[in-house]
């Protein structure tokens, strides 16, 4: 029977991952540089961004607007399930004094 309980060592980083957070900045953006060199990088116009930015917040207004509406019928089901209790006003009122 094969015997589980033997752990292997953990693997070093390899590639990007081992590489310092200045290296890595730097490859990414000769990567950058040259996409935009060769014309393969995108550039939004001043339209483009604000369709972007207009899409973008759609739909967080939407997310937030669902998660408003969730609150909400969580809220009124716990109201709900709630004892009812009179104010003492109305307590009064209905003993008639």
């Amino acid at each position: 029977m094969t015997d589980n309980t033997d752990q292997k060592a953990p693997r070093k980083p390899r590639g990007f991952a081992a590489m310092g957070p200045e290296f890595q900045r730097e490859i990414a953006a000769q990567g950058g540089r040259a996409a935009h060199r060769l014309g393969k990088a995108h550039r939004f116009s001043s339209a483009e961004a604000r369709a972007a930015a207009a899409k973008r917040h759609a739909a967080r207004n939407e997310q937030r607007a669902a998660e408003d509406a969730q609150t909400a019928a969580n809220d009124t089901k716990a109201n709900a399930d709630a004892p009812q209790t009179t104010a003492p006003e109305e307590a009064d009122e209905h003993e008639g004094r």
